[in-house]
């Protein structure tokens, strides 16, 4: 156990951002999948609602509109796998990333909920109603990077 220590490289916390374990490469690897099929579900949704929003019933439209879920669903649960299968200082990371990206994307809601609120700019609720997850994301991204360089 001892010589595993010494015989490891020394912590760097810039080149630790890109070395992944091989949890989080199976991780990546396994979610390419989930993602060309979010994209090519996106389009396709697009596409068809676009072309058959003039003659189609509204039930049928939202249920094309709303076909994007099912391969973020996938994705999502791809994620849960991966943190199930982490070690302790995996969870720690996960949960820094989790924590600061809901943190700082709710409060980003809240300051803009706030100038909406008194009239101070005008919101589109379907822009930030679909920016939303993509937001939490980004965050989550660069609160995990935060927490391997604080915990790496």
């Amino acid at each position: 156990m001892l010589s595993s220590v010494l015989d490891s490289p020394p912590m760097n916390p810039f080149l630790d951002l890109v070395r992944f374990t091989p949890n989080e490469k199976r991780y990546y690897r396994r979610s390419v999948v989930p993602t060309v099929a979010f994209l090519a579900v996106m389009a396709l949704a697009a596409w068809l609602v676009r072309e058959h929003r003039a003659d189609a019933p509204f039930a049928l439209l939202a249920g094309i509109a709303l076909l994007p879920v099912l391969p973020m669903g996938w994705m999502l649960k791809v994620y849960i796998d991966y943190f199930v299968a982490c070690d302790e200082w995996e969870k720690l990371v996960e949960v820094y990333g989790i924590c600061l990206g809901v943190l700082l994307v709710g409060m980003a809601y809240f300051a803009l909920g706030l100038l909406g609120l008194f009239r101070l700019v005008v919101l589109d609720g379907a822009l930030l109603a679909y920016g939303m997850l993509p937001a939490v994301m980004l965050a989550y991204s660069l609160g995990k990077v935060f927490g391997r360089w604080r915990h790496g």
